[in-house]
């Protein structure tokens, strides 16, 4: 069954609006501060040296924007020409310099060893080859550059959490947004790195404190009566040692 990636170019548009609806929403107020800081703070202990940022799948911007914002001369990539054009107009319209290109992370159109970081952030459970995408991390990141990641695992929980709950009980998340199958587990993600030279450093789930308010609040989710901020308050994601759903981390390339 192939995932739903259309919905990146139907509702392209709504990355950055505050009625974008909980699939945005949710990006946008939980999941991203919460890996943005795991990522600067890994970034300012390792001293990289570099600041030349990829960002493959970089969809409306949210991650591309961060790195900016903190001086980082950023590229992103999204084969979805909507969220791309979202992305370069909500930049443009907040003085934020970044250089969108639209093209799929299975064949990056970079020079090798063209970046200090690349990031790969809900991107792996929705390609094809995701071998391949890993590959060309690889090969356009120079040695020593920190590789970054986040996606979902292939468990039982993962299946329970983001198909049966999000997608077809509640019914807030597109069908066939994501599909289990196409999950990867860590292990499997740590052979790929390892095959392409980049050197597992360290993992760490992404789980909410507070699942049972998720539930009790899941009426004003689904009627969108909370606001994005409301939203990352009643999900209050974290990181932590659960990676039995969401995990993130990092990698550095061999020399």
């Amino acid at each position: 069954m192939p995932v739903n990636n259309g919905l990146y170019e139907t509702r392209g548009d709504r990355w950055w609006r505050e009625d974008a609806g909980f699939e945005f929403a949710s990006l946008r107020y939980c999941l991203n501060p919460v890996r943005y800081g795991f990522f600067r703070r890994k970034v300012q202990e390792g001293g990289l040296s570099g600041r030349k940022v990829l960002d493959i799948g970089c969809g409306g911007g949210f991650l591309a924007e961060e790195f900016a914002r903190d001086g980082f001369a950023v590229t992103g990539i999204d084969p979805a020409s909507a969220s791309v054009a979202a992305a370069r107009e909500h930049a443009a319209a907040n003085s934020v310099l970044i250089d969108y290109r639209v093209g799929r992370g299975e064949e990056l159109p970079f020079a090798e060893e063209s970046f200090d970081i690349v990031t790969c952030c809900d991107v792996l459970e929705h390609v094809e080859d995701a071998g391949r995408v890993i590959s060309e991390a690889a090969r356009t990141l120079r040695s020593g550059g920190f590789f970054f990641f986040e996606t979902v695992n292939r468990t039982l929980a993962s299946k329970l959490v983001m198909i049966k709950f999000w997608q077809e009980w509640s019914g807030l998340c597109p069908e066939n947004a994501h599909v289990w199958e196409k999950f990867i587990t860590p292990a499997e993600l740590a052979a790929l790195m390892e095959k392409n030279n980049l050197a597992a450093r360290e993992v760490r789930g992404l789980t909410s404190r507070r699942k049972s308010a998720i539930l009790w609040k899941l009426p004003a989710i689904k009627s969108g009566r909370l606001g994005g901020r409301e939203l990352a308050e009643v999900f209050a994601l974290a990181e932590g040692d659960d990676v039995s759903v969401s995990y993130m981390g990092y990698a550095i390339k061999s020399k």
